[in-house]
């Protein structure tokens, strides 16, 4: 019952979390998993396997509900969507194909890797916290397309929705942190989705995972955190539409160094 409860405060969180930063719920959602998933019998060699995975059907859910919720608002460049999301859906189908040939060990050094990454990068470029105007400059066809297979792969290796890399890519491009987190939730989408089949199947061969997963995903932990999702993005929604473009900046990479150094932190990994 109690661990019930967790994983519906977790959804609430990145229900909020997904529709605020367009995170999908994956920045918060996969420590927190990596933490309380060792007490459901799942074995250690596993346990970043299943914490990715459960992340990546969660994300499902909370890219699809902040997406409608994002459109309805108006805060969706459409165009620039179906720029980006050929390329992302085929790099999450290259990560999703290679994903199994990581230890655990070496996806939370990843994840810890460009977390740090993100963070350094957005400090010491300006054009991150600070956009004059919404002069949207994007890239050539050919280079969006590199950006979006890379998003692709690095985000399903690493079950966290593309925000990390899709938000500092497209702030570089002069769009509002509004605009850029609305962006982030469909983005996911083909990540998220590609993911999880994946994470099915490859889950299915392991003998020893435990009856409450379907292949990879933690059945429980996505049922709750999913519920939860749905009461928390409605106020990540009201939230986004009311910050200010550079607190809105200045939060989300604060955000990104708190859990940074959980994941580094943390004894428990």
């Amino acid at each position: 019952m109690i661990l019930i409860i967790e994983f519906l405060a977790i959804g609430v969180l990145t229900g909020i979390l997904s529709s605020l930063f367009g995170f999908g719920g994956g920045i918060i959602v996969v420590p927190v998993l990596y933490w309380l998933l060792p007490g459901q019998h799942i074995p250690d060699s596993l346990v970043m396997h299943v914490a990715i995975a459960t992340s990546l059907a969660i994300m499902i859910i909370n890219s699809t509900n902040s997406t409608l919720s994002h459109h309805k608002k108006g805060n969706i460049i459409w165009p620039i969507f179906l720029k980006l999301a050929p390329a992302i859906a085929v790099g999450a189908f290259i990560g999703s194909l290679v994903a199994h040939y990581f230890s655990d060990e070496v996806l939370r050094y990843l994840f810890i890797a460009f977390l740090l990454y993100t963070i350094i990068s957005s400090f010491l470029k300006k054009s991150f916290i600070r956009v004059e105007a919404n002069d949207i400059q994007m890239p050539r066809q050919m280079l969006t397309n590199f950006v979006g297979s890379g998003i692709g792969i690095i985000a399903t290796l690493l079950g966290v929705g593309g925000s990390i890399l899709t938000v500092p890519f497209l702030r570089r491009c002069k769009l509002k942190m509004i605009n850029a987190v609305a962006l982030a939730t469909p983005l996911s989408l083909p990540i998220a989705l590609v993911g999880s089949v994946s994470s099915i199947f490859t889950g299915l061969t392991q003998a020893h995972l435990p009856a409450t997963c379907f292949g990879y995903i933690n059945l429980p932990a996505f049922l709750g955190i999913a519920i939860g999702g749905f009461i928390g993005v409605p106020i990540g929604i009201r939230l986004a539409q009311k910050l200010p473009d550079q607190l809105f900046s200045k939060v989300y990479l604060l955000l990104l160094l708190l859990v940074t150094c959980a994941m580094i932190f943390n004894n428990s990994y």
